[in-house]
């Protein structure tokens, strides 16, 4: 056989000797083969896929599930090699393979398998969209059909676009328990504080929609791409609630009739209600987006902001718990400042014995 026959050849088996090995059990569903290294997870997963393939088709126009298989990996790859770019992601679509990826351990198996199948479902009217916002739309369609998992996200989606956008302002006051001697005067501390986590990109909120985050060639910090999808998340999350999926779609087929190659920025701003010529705008887009369970959540990720505030009167030394029963002297409220959002708590401080015997005030 000619040489330039046998080359063709030598690449297949070079490129199929490098791909993952796939893992050990499989099921085969209605619509798809599921793959994992456990057969009761790989029948898990399939009956779970083939219940959010419908939803998501029902939810969004010019839709189908393209996905042929479902890898469960302890960490997702298609090649034996390490591929920087899946390092951290708990999943990804191969549309070339018509797979989707899943890491055994992500937090939530269903919200990440229901992200997955919006990529692997979006029909080609839906390629308009720009930059990272079809990683927002994955997210907003996967905490609609997985509800159960949505809190964590979204707190984490949005402080990450917080974080990206010069932190995330609070206000924590504390009122501590009348003393012996003090009637009924109660004593109070108020800090307002900026929380700024480990998320401090170099580019600029309407990059969102230049910077393609979610693919494997986008060479990205990982904490950049947290922040583009929090971005992302934010903008369709607010276009969804105030047009719906519809109203989405139909910016996509009118960018394409008039010509654009990607659906213009300012559409899209426009129709989350975000105007960009407005300081702060982002800001105070973020602020209406924390409700209750969100500053809940963002208490438990970082306790570190009641300490702050608590340390200032009871001491450097003070151990802060929140106290689920209520019955716990100090109570504090968590607030979003020029908000009506506040969550109140009730904290267990050690040692209960005032570390200051000064005034608290109030610190910016």
């Amino acid at each position: 056989m000619p040489l330039r026959g046998l080359l063709p050849i030598v690449l297949l088996t070079v490129v199929t000797a490098c791909q993952a090995v796939p893992p050990g059990a499989a099921f085969d569903g209605p619509s798809a083969r599921v793959r994992a290294d456990d057969q009761d997870l790989a029948e898990e997963i399939s009956i779970l896929l083939e219940e959010l393939r419908p939803r998501i088709v029902a939810q969004l126009p010019d839709s189908e599930c393209r996905a042929q298989e479902v890898w469960i990996q302890v960490s997702p790859a298609l090649y034996r090699f390490s591929e920087a770019a899946y390092e951290e992601a708990d999943g990804f679509w191969s549309e070339s393979h018509g797979r989707i990826h899943l890491r055994e351990s992500a937090h939530s198996l269903a919200r990440t398998l229901a992200h997955e199948l919006v990529h692997a479902s979006l029909g080609e009217s839906w390629e308009v969209l720009p930059g990272t916002v079809e990683e927002g739309l994955c997210d907003v369609v996967s905490v609609l059909l997985c509800p159960e998992d949505s809190v964590g996200m979204r707190t984490g989606r949005l402080s990450a676009a917080a974080f990206a956008t010069g932190g995330l302002e609070l206000e924590v006051e504390l009122f501590l328990p009348a003393q012996q001697g003090l009637g009924e005067i109660r004593m109070g501390c108020m800090t307002r504080m900026r929380l700024h986590g480990d998320v401090r990109p170099e580019f600029q909120p309407d990059d969102v929609f230049t910077i393609p985050a979610g693919l494997s060639t986008t060479e990205l910090p990982t904490n950049d791409k947290k922040a583009l999808y929090g971005l992302s998340y934010l903008l369709v999350d607010r276009i969804v609630k105030r047009i719906g999926f519809r109203g989405l779609h139909d910016l996509c087929l009118r960018a394409a009739e008039e010509g654009h190659e990607e659906l213009p920025a300012p559409w899209l701003l426009e129709a989350a209600g975000i105007d960009a010529q407005a300081r702060g705008a982002w800001h105070e887009a973020l602020r209406e987006a924390f409700g209750l369970e969100e500053l809940r959540t963002l208490v438990e990720l970082y306790p570190e902001l009641l300490h702050d505030s608590a340390s200032r009167v009871f001491g450097e030394s003070a151990e802060v718990r929140v106290d689920a029963s209520g019955k716990a002297p100090v109570a504090a409220s968590v607030r979003m400042p020029g908000t009506d959002t506040a969550l109140d708590l009730r904290l267990s401080v050690a040692p209960a014995s005032y570390a200051r015997s000064d005034s608290p005030g109030s610190q910016e």
